[in-house]
């Protein structure tokens, strides 16, 4: 029978005496027991932590009692540092704010799980470390460290990873007896958790800007840099573009750019109401305008935008009667209500949208064209997902997150089949569609995600004869051991990096758990995938993963690529098997190795069946 060493640990009360600790340590060596720690208190007690197997610990004890000295011994779970250690993790892991502790040399000494969320790191990562390696840049705490003055509720904005970080952060110095600074410790709050709490206490919800735009392309990205620009003025903007690209996101992102953030951001689609109401609501109307009014009357659109922004969806739908008492309003910036006489200043920032030729529309007689030159001072082209392919799968992903964290349905990564079919489909319907197409997928799906095929029929397209499944290659197949998933991956990908091509957008890796030479995955650059020593022409059933790394321009860090396989490995394992000792049997690791995994990348397992 096969012995098991564990770790035990000893209390051991004693008279003091010369000599005694050195007669406790010489039983240890002799016995050729292992010591792990060692912690002596005041009132002669000690506490020792060894290494030994249960049948040899009784005899252990046995020959400490007989020590001249030692009155007793009695066998404990921790060391005292130990259990201040348990219940020091506890009390941070029980607040809802991240919280980092460095020394006065700013190197990371504690940080609970919350943190290790919002930074997409484990302890095991960043424990001893620079705090500014963490932040990607130079850490606030650090001045307090200098000045040894506290700070408060810092906005930063920072990116790591490829990954866009927006956090409240606030600090405090650490002083010894004698006054000194021997360390540091901040709470970080992500700006999302501070928005859902200002939302709770009924402030005004948080516009969006132009980081919550998904984009990794050029033509979006010089897009956006002359949206920032023009923001910053209070020329009337015009954007133009087809259904569903994101022109009120667009609308939005320019309000929160410009000066006039602080102020309201008023949105109407003009063509979802008759001419009669739309008038009352664009300028509102006096006491007595007409049988139903409010009495005392009400301000109209423009006068609530007073020195925000008046957003005009579908602004080509606006009746001729509008559209000349609309134009009157942007030449004298007055506002005159319904069944008033007085004319109201206003000062507004107009910017309209619509999906209409606004150039045919003059020709037919449709929209004045003064009115067209006024709203037309700067007009921006949002573009369709047909011509902005390259941004498809990070839209996609993006969507994904945001449909299960609202359906409560755990998030899944999209497969490199079902990138391919979604970057050939034109979108009539852009982004709007996309989210409805997923929506409608994500509430039928099985559990392993969706697949390319499954699209044909919700779609209404033709299942083309023989479809391919995208992964025939001349290579061979790429399968990880039980319990070296990380070396495979790592090995795996030095050779992927070493002959990728230059530009590639993304990585995909596909994880053959059981193989068949006519399914060979194939990295960016035609690099077969394969596990060492594995037979290129060995065939089975095959169960194939499908690994994505997003990233734009060049390869991220090997670590952040491991880092993301190993975690789209484990969301895959553990929608199969959702209990920490299934995954890990499946992954030849220990329940607690899998759990750790689940905490430093914020996986939500489900309920726990063993």
């Amino acid at each position: 029978m096969e012995l098991r060493v564990q770790d035990y640990v000893i209390q051991i009360d004693f008279v003091d005496r010369l000599g005694l600790a050195y007669e406790i340590f010489e039983v240890f060596k002799n016995r050729k027991i292992n010591l792990v720690g060692m912690e002596a208190t005041s009132n002669e007690r000690m506490l020792i932590k060894c290494q030994t197997v249960r049948e040899y610990l009784q005899a252990l004890m046995n020959e400490l009692i007989t020590i001249e000295g030692v009155k007793a011994l009695e066998l404990k779970d921790y060391l005292l540092c130990e259990q201040r250690e348990y219940e020091l993790s506890t009390i941070l892991n029980s607040v809802s704010e991240g919280i980092i502790a460095v020394n006065n040399k700013g190197v990371i000494t504690h940080l609970n799980e919350v943190a290790c969320r919002t930074f997409f790191c484990s302890k095991e990562e960043v424990i001893g470390k620079d705090v500014d390696e963490v932040f990607q840049a130079k850490a606030p705490i650090l001045q307090t460290l200098k000045s040894g003055q506290p700070y408060s509720l810092k906005e930063v904005k920072m990116q790591k990873d490829h990954r866009s970080l927006h956090f409240l952060t606030s600090g405090l110095p650490i002083f010894n007896a004698q006054g000194q600074i021997i360390g540091g410790v901040a709470t970080i709050t992500d700006f999302s958790q501070v928005e859902e709490i200002v939302s709770k206490v009924g402030a005004k919800k948080r516009l969006t800007t132009f980081e919550d735009i998904v984009y990794q392309g050029p033509a979006m990205s010089r897009l956006v840099e002359t949206a920032k620009a023009v923001a910053k003025g209070n020329s009337t903007i015009l954007l133009r573009g087809e259904s569903g690209t994101g022109k009120e996101l667009f609308a939005r992102a320019i309000h929160m750019e410009s000066n006039r953030a602080s102020g309201p951001f008023i949105a109407i689609n003009c063509g979802a109401l008759p001419d009669s109401l739309l008038e009352s609501e664009l300028f509102g109307y006096d006491d007595g305008a007409f049988t139903g009014a409010i009495r005392g009357g009400k301000k109209g659109l423009f006068e609530q935008a007073h020195g925000g922004t008046l957003f005009l969806d579908e602004i080509g739908e606006v009746s001729a009667p509008v559209q000349v008492r609309l134009l009157r309003v942007l030449q004298e910036n007055t506002v005159r209500r319904v069944g008033g006489s007085r004319e109201i200043p206003v000062e507004v920032r107009i910017i309209a949208a619509t999906h209409r030729n606004l150039e045919e529309m003059i020709e037919a007689g449709e929209l004045r064209e003064d009115l067209y030159y006024r709203l037309n001072v700067f007009p921006l082209r949002i573009l369709p997902l047909r011509e902005r392919r390259e941004d498809i799968p990070f839209i996609a992903q993006h969507l994904i997150r945001k449909i299960c964290l609202r359906l409560e349905r755990p998030e899944f990564c999209l497969t490199k089949d079902t990138v391919e079919f979604l970057m050939k489909q034109d979108w009539p319907g852009n982004v709007r569609q996309l989210e409805n197409v997923l929506e409608r997928m994500i509430n039928i799906m099985e559990i392993e995600g969706i697949k390319a095929e499954d699209f044909y029929s919700w779609m209404s397209l033709p299942r083309p004869a023989g479809k391919e499944r995208g992964l025939e290659s001349e290579g061979g197949t790429w399968r990880t051991p039980e319990g070296e998933i990380e070396a495979e991956i790592r090995d795996e990908m030095r050779e992927a990096i070493a002959r990728r091509q230059a530009g590639v957008a993304s990585a995909v890796i596909e994880s053959i758990e059981t193989r068949s030479p006519d399914t060979a995955p194939v990295l960016p650059g035609g690099l077969p995938v394969r596990g060492k020593g594995e037979n290129v022409n060995s065939g089975a059933g095959v169960c194939v993963l499908h690994v994505m790394i997003p990233f734009a321009g060049k390869w991220p860090p090997l670590k952040t690529i491991v880092n993301e396989v190993e975690k789209q490995v484990l969301m895959s394992v553990l929608a199969k098997h959702p209990s920490s000792r299934k995954a890990g049997r499946v992954l030849g690791v220990s329940s607690t190795t899998v759990l750790n995994k689940i905490n430093a990348y914020g996986i939500v397992l489900g309920n726990d069946e063993d």
